[in-house]
C-alpha cells in the first residue's frame, strides 16, 4: 500500500524525503513475513556478510541497552528456545561473558530446546557460546531469586500455535520470577502480526526489536505484555525500507500535531466551524452532553446538540455554551442540517423509534451530499458515526455507498456490524483483520477504538501508540467523537482530523494519567485537550 503524507498547511512530510531520515522509519510497522524479506535483503544485497552478522548486530544492541538501562547487575539469567531467537541469546551469553566489566556478570543460559537440534545460526551460536567455556542449564534447575535481569530468547516471530508442555512451562515460570525481563525482538507467546497470544506470553519490562516495528506490538493484546519498545534497525539502509511497503503507520503526535487548525487573529466564530451533534433520547443527555464540550475544547466555533426535548434544560445548565435544540423526530431536523459545516451522529441516541427517525434523516441528507470523491466540491458536510447510530445500522443492516462517512466502533459495536458472536476482546482477537472486515462491508473510513486503536483510510492503517487503561470508563468514546466532529467542521482534511483527533483524545488521556489512572472520568481530559491543541 502507498501511504499518503500527511499535509500540514502546504508542507508535505512523506517518510520519504530526497534527504532521508532514518528517525521516519521508526514510525512505520511491517509484518514478520516483511521483515523477514529486510532480514534476506540484507544479506542479499550484500550489506552484510551473512546472517550471522546480523545475529551478533541484534546480540551487541541488547548489550548496549542492559549496560545503559541495567549498570552494576552481577548476574544474568538467559532463557533460550529454538532458531533465531535463541541465537540472539547465545551470542548475548557470550558476549555478556567476554566483557571485561566490572563488577563481572554472571551468565546462567538455560535451553528449553535439545540443542542437538538446533541448526543455522543458532547452532552456531551455540557452539561458539560452548567453546568461550559457557555451558548450558535447564530450568528446573534455576532459581530466578538470585538473578537480576532475565532475557526472553525463547520464541521469536515465527510462532503460530499455541504454546505448551516446556514452553509453556518456561513462559509461566519467567512470569512468576518477579524480575525485570527484556524480551528480544518480541515477548514469546505473542502474535508479530496481529497482538494476540498463543495461550500465555511473557510479561516483558522491555521489548528490543530489530530490523523493523512489528505491526502487532502496538495493540490488542501485546499493550499488556510488551512493556516499553524499543527499537534496533542493525543497519538496514534507507533505501531498502524504501522499497518496503509498510504494513501499517505507527501513530506519532510530535509529527501529527503539526496539522492542528492555526486561528487568525481576525477570525470569528463562524471561520471556525459548525458542528452538529445528534443524540440524547429521553434520559440520556450525558453522551452528547460530553461530545459537545469535547467538540468546543477541540476548537470549534459553534456547537449545536439535536437532543430530546426532556434534556434541553440539563444540557444548557450546565454547559451554556452548547446550543441545544429539542427534536421530536427527523423532520426537525432540516434546518439544522442545512447549517452545519460537519455532523455527529450517535451519542445516546437509543436505539428506539425516534433515534431510527433521526439516523434515517441524516443518511437521506448525506445521500444528497456532493460526491465526496471528487474534487472541486464545496459545501460538503462530513459526518461521524458513533455508538448507538452504528447499532441502529447494524440491526437493520443500513449500508451506505459512501467511502466517507467516519465510523468509530469500539469492540462490541464491530461484533453487531459484522453479525459475529463475541461482545468484548480476547486474546485471540485480530483487530486488523476485524477493521479490513468492516471496511468491505460498510466502505466508509474506519476508526476501531480500543487499546491501541487502529484507523483505516483508503486501506492505509494506522495505530495509535498512546492512550492508557484509565480510559476505559463511560464517556470516553463520546468524547472522541466529538472531537472528530469538531476538527471535521474547522475543515481539515478527514484524513488528518480523524489522526489529530484520536491521537489527541489519547494523548490528552496519559496527560490526565498522570494524576492517576484509577478513578479517571472523561471530564478529566478537557483541560489537557485543550492544554494540547495550544
Amino acid at each position: 500500500m502507498n501511504y499518503k503524507p500527511f499535509s500540514y498547511r502546504g508542507i508535505t512530510a512523506t517518510g520519504h524525503h530526497s534527504k532521508p531520515e532514518r528517525y521516519n522509519y521508526m514510525h512505520f510497522c511491517y509484518s514478520r513475513e516483511t521483515v523477514r524479506s529486510l532480514d534476506y535483503l540484507m544479506v542479499e544485497q550484500g550489506i552484510v556478510d551473512n546472517s550471522y552478522e546480523l545475529m551478533n548486530r541484534a546480540a551487541q544492541a541488547l548489550l548496549d541497552f542492559i549496560f545503559l538501562n541495567y549498570p552494576g547487575i552481577t548476574h544474568i539469567t538467559i532463557i533460550c528456545g529454538a532458531g533465531n531467537n535463541a541465537g540472539d541469546g547465545y551470542v548475548l551469553a557470550r558476549l555478556v561473558k567476554l566483557h571485561k566489566n566490572e563488577p563481572h556478570i554472571k551468565v546462567n543460559l538455560i535451553s528449553v530446546f535439545d540443542v542437538e537440534h538446533l541448526s543455522g545460526d543458532a547452532h552456531q551460536a551455540y557452539i561458539d557460546w560452548i567453546e568461550c567455556g559457557g555451558s548450558i542449564n535447564t530450568i528446573v534447575d534455576t532459581h530466578f531469586s538470585a538473578t537480576d535481569l532475565v532475557i526472553d530468547a525463547l520464541i521469536g516471530t515465527g510462532l503460530n500455535r499455541n504454546l505448551e508442555d516446556e514452553w509453556y512451562d518456561a513462559v509461566a515460570q519467567i512470569n512468576l520470577s518477579n524480575k525485570p525481563v527484556i524480551s528480544v525482538d518480541i515477548p514469546s507467546g505473542l502474535d508479530a502480526n496481529t497482538g494476540s497470544t498463543y495461550g500465555i506470553a511473557v510479561h516483558a519490562t522491555h521489548t528490543i526489536t530489530f530490523i523493523g516495528q512489528k505491526t502487532g506490538m502496538y495493540t490488542a493484546e501485546s499493550r499488556r505484555y510488551c512493556g516499553a519498545i524499543h527499537f534496533a534497525s542493525l543497519g538496514v539502509p534507507e533505501e531498502l525500507y524504501r522499497s518496503m511497503d509498510p504494513d501499517a503507520r505507527l501513530m506519532e503526535w510530535a509529527e501529527i500535531s503539526r496539522a492542528l487548525p492555526h486561528r487568525s487573529p481576525v477570525s470569528h466564530k463562524w471561520d471556525h466551524g459548525h458542528l452538529l451533534i445528534i443524540g440524547g433520547d429521553y434520559g440520556m443527555a450525558g453522551a452528547c452532553r460530553i461530545a459537545g464540550e469535547a467538540a468546543l475544547r477541540s476548537g470549534a466555533g459553534l456547537v449545536s446538540i439535536a437532543t430530546h426535548i426532556e434534556n434541553v434544560n440539563a444540557i444548557t445548565s450546565a454547559r451554556p455554551e452548547l446550543m441545544v435544540h429539542g427534536v421530536e423526530s427527523g423532520d426537525d431536523l432540516e434546518q439544522l442540517l442545512n447549517h452545519a459545516t460537519a455532523i455527529a451522529i450517535g451519542p445516546g441516541l437509543g436505539t428506539g423509534q425516534w433515534g431510527i427517525s433521526l439516523l434515517d434523516k441524516v443518511l437521506k441528507f448525506l445521500k444528497k451530499q456532493p460526491d465526496y470523491n471528487q474534487s472541486g466540491k464545496t459545501g460538503k458536510v462530513h459526518c461521524v458515526i458513533d455508538a448507538d447510530a452504528l447499532n441502529i445500522m447494524a440491526k437493520h443492516n443500513m449500508v451506505m455507498q459512501n467511502k466517507e462517512i467516519i465510523y468509530t466502533p469500539h469492540f462490541g459495536e464491530a461484533c453487531r456490524l459484522l453479525k459475529i458472536k463475541p461482545h468484548c476482546p480476547s486474546e485471540s482477537t485480530d483487530r486488523f483483520a476485524m477493521i479490513k472486515k468492516l471496511k468491505e462491508k460498510y466502505y466508509g473510513l474506519f476508526i476501531l477504538k480500543g487499546a491501541g486503536t487502529l484507523v483505516d483510510i483508503n486501506d492505509e492503517i494506522s495505530i495509535c501508540p498512546y492512550g492508557n487503561e484509565g480510559m476505559a470508563s463511560s464517556g470516553m468514546g463520546d468524547c472522541l467523537t466529538g472531537m472528530i466532529g469538531s476538527l471535521l467542521a474547522q475543515k481539515l482534511s478527514v484524513y488528518n482530523a480523524v489522526h489529530v483527533a484520536v491521537c489527541l483524545h489519547a494523548k490528552a488521556g496519559d496527560h490526565a494519567a498522570k494524576e492517576g489512572k484509577n478513578g479517571m472520568i472523561v471530564s478529566d481530559l478537557f483541560p489537557k485537550i485543550r492544554e494540547l491543541l495550544n
